[in-house]
């Protein structure tokens, strides 16, 4: 879609509006659009946004796809990040 990630200076577009993001926010985002179309569960998600660590409950996961819709769908007609009820989160067109 219109949705762009600059790894190099750590940016984040859509629809040519500059979105800020938290650097947690900017790594769970990459690694949604590196899978894109693909169904990615929270341990997944866990193991490579945030080395899981013991200390690290599968809900924090939950939390931070909140950050993001609140900032890369809600003022946007087209939504771009997906639950996938049961498994994980998906970010597709």
């Amino acid at each position: 879609a219109d949705l762009e990630l600059d790894d190099k200076n750590f940016e984040v577009r859509r629809d040519n509006k500059v979105i800020q993001l938290t650097p947690q926010e900017f790594k769970l985002l990459e690694y949604l659009m590196l899978n894109r179309g693909r169904v990615l569960t929270r341990e997944m998600i866990l193991n490579r946004v945030w080395l899981y660590s013991q200390d690290i409950e599968t809900r924090v996961v939950d939390v931070y796809m909140g950050y993001l819709r609140k900032k890369i769908d809600s003022p946007f007609k087209i939504k771009l990040l997906h639950s996938v009820r049961g498994f994980g989160y998906m970010i597709k067109e």
